[in-house]
């Protein structure tokens, strides 16, 4: 078993299962003995919020790509929008096709299937001293460079830095899918009328009035 002993690094891992996460912590205490797991989350926002402030930012980001509400790309963009130092290195149990391109559109700088433990850690290794793996799953954008890019999307397009809670996330992919109220309620076992104080919850952080316009501006800050 290979380990690497180098120099200490504080990582953050985001995942939704909260297995995976404590197989991923695992990962980083075996091959990475003399790196920190600083903190573990499920909550997309909640990795994006620690990863803004200064106490808890982590010298790298282990990132699920399937997460559930907001995506690991959109972790990802949101990270890499505000910050060019985080390494962010993608993992998923997925074909890596599925999410490859989504996830360093995001601002990845890598897309990694999570049973390749080694693999995952010789990656934080290598970013985090700066250099890129000639490989084609990691991003041959630097962490720079992404950050210039989503910068300038992010003036130009600020509804898609718009904070939306997983709940918030969920709610608006079925309102996206044409789902009614009454139909969101029974999938998420909850009340009509919760489901409709999660739209106009939802219709006050993007900026809009009716559903028509709140499906746009969704579609518009997925980029799609």
């Amino acid at each position: 078993m290979m380990h690497y002993p180098g120099k200490h690094i504080r990582i953050g891992i985001v995942d939704n299962d909260a297995l995976a996460l404590g197989a991923l912590q695992q990962v980083v205490r075996t091959y990475l003995p003399q790196s920190e797991v600083i903190w573990k989350e499920t909550d997309g926002n909640r990795a994006v919020s620690l990863c803004s402030t200064p106490a808890t930012t982590p010298d790298a980001l282990i990132v699920d790509a399937s997460l559930e509400g907001m995506t690991g790309s959109e972790v990802c963009r949101r990270i890499r929008a505000n910050d060019a130092e985080i390494v962010l290195v993608g993992v998923t149990s997925f074909i890596l096709a599925r999410f490859h391109d989504a996830m360093l559109d995001g601002g990845a700088q890598c897309l990694l299937p999570k049973d390749k433990p080694q693999t995952i850690c010789q990656a934080v290794i290598a970013l985090c001293e700066g250099r890129i793996p000639r490989d084609a799953r990691f991003s041959t954008e630097s962490a720079a460079e992404a950050h210039r890019r989503l910068s300038k999307e992010q003036q130009v397009n600020p509804i898609r830095t718009v904070m939306l809670s997983p709940r918030e996330e969920e709610v608006m992919t079925w309102i996206d899918l044409g789902k009614t109220s009454l139909w969101i309620a029974k999938r998420l076992n909850t009340s009509e009328s919760t489901i409709k104080t999660y739209a106009q919850r939802i219709y006050t952080k993007l900026g809009v009035h009716t559903k028509v316009e709140a499906i746009i501006a969704w579609r518009n800050r997925r980029g799609e």
